[in-house]
Formats: C-alpha cells, sequence, structure tokens
C-alpha cells in the first residue's frame, strides 16, 4: 500500500491555489481480480466517511479542481466528513482503463474492495456513498446481485442515473441504430484534440460531432467530441472559463469496449435483469436521487422511473429525489451556484437526514465562506 501528495496529479492541483482541505493521500487497492484501483484520502472531521465516485473515463480528483473558489471535497471536510475518492477501473489514472471491462465487473470487483478498505481503515461498520453517473448504476449492482452487504451502507446518493439508463432524443438514437457495432472493442475514443488518432473510433466520434445537436458554441474542442461520445457532459452557462479549459484533461479519453457494453443495457433502458429484478429487496435502504433537469446525457426520467420503480416495490420511507432546476450533468458539482443550490441538500442526504442546522431545504454554513 502506498501514498503520495495528491500534487502529483496535475493540472487538477497545485497550480492555481491551494486546496483549504489539506493534503489527500493515494491508496492504492487491489480488486480480486487482481486490478489495481485507487482510493484517495483526506479526513475532515467525525461526521463519518463517505466515498466519492466520479463517472466514466474521470478520476475521482475531479471533484476536487481547484478553479473553483470552494470545491466539493473542501466543502465536505468544511463540513466534518471523513472524504475517500474512489477511482474504479474507468479513471484515466489506472492502467486498467485500457483494458476490457464492463459495468458487472465494475459491481462484482471494484465496489466491494473499496468499501472494504474504507471500513477497516476506518472501524466505520457503515459508510455513506454518492455515486455519480456510470458508478451510480455499477453500485446499486454490486447490491442487487450479493457483492456488497447492504448493511454497510449508511446511504447511498444516486447522482443523474440510477437503475434506468435514459438518454435524449438523439442519444437514445445513437444507440438504438447500434452505431457502437462499428466500433472496436480495444480502441480509445479520445476526447483532447491533439490525442486524436486515425483509427476508426476517433474517426466516429468525429464524424458524430458534425451532426449531434448541442446547446452551446465554444471554443474547446473536447466539449463536441463530448457531446459525440457521451452526450453534453457540462451546461455552458454554468461553468467558469478555468474550469471550461479543463474539460479535456478532466474526461480526456475512454474505452469503446465500455462504451459498447453500455450501449447493450441503454437499448433495454435498464441495467436489470430478470434475475436482478428478484432482488431489489436488497435495496431497502436510504437513497437519495438528484438529476439536473438541463442534464443532455441522462435525462432526469433516469432517476424517476428509478425511484418510482423502487417507491412501488420496497415503499417509500427508504427514499428520496431531488431534480436541480437549470443545471445540468457534471456542473451541479463544480458549476456557479451548485454550493448553494445543490451541496447542502448532498450534505443532509449523506449525513441521512441528521446534520446541525440543515435540512434538504437548508442551506450549508460554508456558503458563507466563499
Amino acid at each position: 500500500m502506498s501514498t503520495t501528495a495528491i500534487s502529483a496529479f496535475p493540472p487538477f492541483f497545485g497550480e492555481r491555489r491551494q486546496l483549504s482541505c489539506g493534503s489527500l493521500e493515494r491508496l492504492d487497492i487491489q480488486a480480486a481480480d487482481h486490478t489495481r484501483l485507487m482510493l484517495h484520502h483526506v479526513s475532515g472531521g467525525k461526521r463519518g466517511p463517505v466515498v466519492l465516485s466520479p463517472g466514466t473515463a474521470m478520476t475521482a480528483l475531479s471533484y476536487c479542481i481547484d478553479t473553483v473558489q470552494m470545491n466539493f471535497v473542501e466543502y465536505l471536510v468544511y463540513e466534518g466528513f471523513d472524504v475517500w475518492l474512489f477511482d474504479w477501473r474507468t479513471s484515466p489514472l489506472l492502467d486498467a482503463h485500457k483494458r476490457l471491462y464492463t459495468l458487472d465487473d465494475v459491481a462484482r470487483y471494484d465496489w466491494p474492495v473499496a468499501i472494504a478498505e474504507v471500513r477497516a481503515r476506518t472501524g466505520a461498520a457503515q459508510v455513506s456513498v454518492l455515486a455519480h453517473c456510470l458508478s451510480s448504476p455499477t453500485f446499486l449492482l454490486s447490491l442487487v446481485r450479493g457483492h456488497l452487504d447492504p448493511t454497510s451502507i449508511r446511504v447511498f446518493v444516486a447522482s443523474q442515473v440510477a437503475l434506468h439508463l435514459r438518454f435524449t432524443g438523439s442519444g437514445t438514437m445513437k444507440v438504438k441504430l447500434h452505431l457502437d457495432s462499428l466500433l472496436p472493442p480495444h480502441e480509445m475514443v479520445h476526447q483532447r484534440a491533439q490525442d486524436v488518432r486515425a483509427r476508426i473510433s476517433d474517426l466516429a466520434a468525429s464524424l458524430l460531432t458534425l451532426v449531434m445537436p448541442r446547446s452551446f458554441d465554444c471554443d474547446n474542442r473536447a466539449c463536441y467530441r463530448q457531446v459525440a461520445t457521451f452526450g453534453e457532459l457540462i451546461l455552458h452557462s454554468r461553468i467558469n472559463t478555468e474550469t471550461h479549459g479543463l474539460m479535456g484533461d478532466l474526461v480526456p479519453e475512454c474505452l469503446t469496449g465500455f462504451l459498447k457494453d453500455v450501449a447493450v443495457w441503454a437499448r433495454r433502458e435498464t441495467i436489470l435483469t430478470d434475475e436482478d429484478r428478484q432482488h431489489l429487496d436488497r435495496l431497502r435502504l436510504p437513497i437519495h436521487f438528484i438529476s439536473g433537469s438541463e442534464n443532455r446525457m441522462f435525462i432526469p426520467e433516469s432517476t424517476e422511473d428509478s425511484f418510482n420503480l423502487l417507491c412501488e416495490l420496497n415503499g417509500p420511507a427508504y427514499y428520496r429525489r431531488k431534480v436541480y432546476h437549470g443545471f445540468g450533468h457534471l456542473d451541479c458539482y463544480f458549476g456557479r451556484g451548485a454550493l448553494e443550490a445543490i451541496w447542502p441538500d448532498l450534505i443532509a442526504a449523506l449525513d441521512h437526514g441528521v446534520s446541525t442546522g440543515l435540512s434538504l431545504e437548508g442551506t450549508s454554513s460554508a456558503a458563507a465562506i466563499v
């Protein structure tokens, strides 16, 4: 097990300002299939361990970007949480992101070792988890398929997507036309213009940038390629200039094999198999679903369908859901106004609705220092 200062991973840190949360430590961990994964840790107090995981093709260090006045990790530390950032095998910091992997691989191998490591190091019987984008359905699959013990989870925040994969109209058309079948499984789709190669996957993304609808015009070519590959990752009006310039670094490349696996389930609009549906009682735990109303990747109906299904099967007492007006996908974590409009709710949810001077409609004291 090794530890390294977080400043070893530019361009995310150490270039613009000093983080108020202090240094993070890197922990190398190994999944049961011998895949090397990472945790990054910083302690803010005794309010309990929280595991944060990012979306596809991202490192969890994206929660720590220093292009905003206060990032989400600083906020959690200020509020007294013990923060653990989890890099699953999609992370560009890991060699594993270059090898074939599926949603089931992440559920089966990645989440169990991460949760076990955090529990062992903290001595906590339960941990809270916030999983963004496709890390959310993999976490839920890990519970449903019995790889994770539900009693080890205090509360779960499902960010933007859960058991159902619902895209925009153009995104749905892309998967239903089976365009993914044209892609070789072992290639990388590059998002930064300087990384693009003369290969089928990159050429396909380049062609799609010409036809996929978008709500913005900007000078960062990575944003266009990300629309072609994933959908709109940010609502541009929410993002400052410095963060916008980082988009290619935050989401630099993704393996086509994983995109092909996701497309299979997207055509079914759910990650659940018939067998999975027999075990949804394993999701009888506090779950808070969030969506941005302007999410142009996974539309808000993604979390709505999952919320309604679980309420119907397990009763509504376990579940809450909120849609944030005027927010998109990633800007819920580093967009203008997120600290005031969204983050206090996340604090309340991660604390299982019990926090000093805070309700789901409250405003955190951290907002006053920004």
